[in-house]
């Protein structure tokens, strides 16, 4: 028996007995993998070991959307499985519907994108030499390997538009029994760490598996509707709007809604509404680790708890904790000035400061990229959705809602553990950017 095939079917026992809804961490201490590209031994669940176990097991159909897919080892997973007559679908964001031969340095914008291009081309050329052999590219670029296949991908520019949102879904459907809802792309970066890196050990992310028929089938028409006939998808506003659908798996009430909204319905009725109904059923505890949290009727939502006695744990990542937009800022008590002298639309600084909040300090090159909310130890708030207007506006996104003591328990843990990592409450910097910000503003506006 090949080796690989061992190892998902020991995987595959263990996660049985964990039960109907499982959750895996990149970063868990508890545990450890070796990164099967680097082969660094590491804390953390294999979450591509994740991924292949339940690819391996499809029989049917596996029904992917993720923003990016560049993990090779899925892509060979995914190819044997279309050779065997199993129905693949892939959807990314045509952002990066690209392999390293088709993308130039000429088309790329900012340093960010340049950075994830150095990225892949390390990953790719295995032997180091500077150049793109064909053997690498079978081996390496997942992309080319998908195309190179009878897979069909279909990107958000197949609906004739630009691309205008965020292809911004994580999930995977199986057979029309299993989905994984994961935080992470399905990349080294968002997985298992940074290629030039090597201290790198991939940004802080969730995955979660539910073995449940009716959680896969709303998820199958989420995608179907996105797929649409093969060749002209529906993304973003095209999709029809579909509200909040509640689903039981053993016992444990599920539900699970789509973005984008159309401001045609009220805000309520979104997303970001199905979060804040959540938040205002606190009793005790709201606590959460956020990647985006810009959303001001969600921090007022938190607000109106934390007067009413409820203890507020929120920590974020440092790209975005201290942007003037950021709903971090106003659970610190803080308020900062934008570039153009104004202060957020609506902007409610907390006279008394959220008791922690604050920023994980992770490896050089990762960022905390989870976006979950647990309530009172007993509801998890997850998916693919920022905390933001442009994730309940724009972007195809995904959240579930989770009332499982279980599950919940395990996010604390989460949160516990980055807690511990954390620097809470304004930093210096911070107080001298909104000193620094005031004084220019003060300055120009005498002009």
């Amino acid at each position: 028996m090949k080796s690989w095939l061992l190892g998902a079917l020991i995987f595959f026992v263990t996660f049985e007995a964990r039960g109907n809804i499982t959750t895996y961490f990149n970063q868990r201490g508890e545990v450890s993998y070796t990164d099967p590209y680097r082969h660094i031994s590491r804390s953390g669940d294999n979450l591509e070991e994740v991924l292949l176990t339940e690819i391996h097991s499809a029989k049917k159909s596996i029904f992917i959307a993720v923003q990016e897919f560049r993990l090779p080892f899925v892509a060979k997973a995914l190819i044997e499985k279309s050779l065997e007559g199993v129905d693949v679908r892939l959807v990314i964001e045509h952002d990066y519907n690209f392999n390293v031969l088709s993308q130039k340095d000429s088309t790329i914008e900012g340093e960010y994108e340049a950075s994830k291009l150095r990225e892949l081309r390390a990953f790719i050329d295995v032997n180091k030499d500077g150049r793109i052999q064909i053997e690498e590219l079978q081996n390496r670029d997942a992309i080319y390997m998908i195309q190179k296949s009878s897979i069909k991908i279909l990107d958000d520019t197949s609906d004739s538009s630009q691309g205008s949102g965020l292809m911004h879904h994580k999930f995977m459907v199986i057979d029309g029994k299993t989905t994984i809802v994961s935080t992470a792309n399905f990349t080294m970066s968002c997985i298992h760490g940074d290629v030039l890196s090597f201290q790198s050990r991939g940004n802080s992310n969730s995955m979660t598996v539910i073995h449940s028929g009716s959680v896969a089938k709303i998820f199958t028409e989420e995608f179907m509707q996105i797929w649409g006939n093969g060749k002209r998808g529906n993304f973003g506003q095209n999709k029809s709007y579909r509200g909040p659908m509640t689903t039981t798996v053993k016992g444990k009430k599920i539900t699970i809604q789509f973005s984008p909204t159309s401001e045609r319905f009220k805000w309520e009725e979104s997303v970001n509404g199905l979060i804040a109904q959540q938040i205002k059923k606190a009793k005790s505890t709201i606590k959460g680790a956020l990647f985006v949290f810009s959303d001001q009727k969600l921090a007022d939502a938190m607000l109106e708890k934390k007067i009413n006695g409820v203890k507020i744990g929120i920590l974020g990542e440092p790209k975005f904790a201290y942007r003037d937009y950021s709903e971090f800022l106003d659970l610190m008590g803080i308020k900062l000035l934008s570039t153009k002298c104004v202060y957020e639309p609506f902007n409610n600084p907390w006279e008394a400061p959220a008791e922690e909040v604050g920023v994980t300090l992770l490896a050089s090159g990762d960022v905390l990229h989870h976006k979950f909310g647990v309530i009172d130890h007993k509801t998890v708030i997850v998916g693919s959705q920022n905390w933001s207007s442009a994730a309940n506006y724009v972007n195809d996104e995904t959240l579930l809602v989770i009332e499982d003591e279980e599950t919940a328990n395990y996010f604390t843990q989460e949160y516990s553990r980055l807690k511990m990592k954390a620097r809470l409450g304004p930093t210096k910097w911070l107080y001298d950017q909104v000193r620094n910000s005031e004084e220019s503003c003060s300055y120009y506006s005498s002009y």
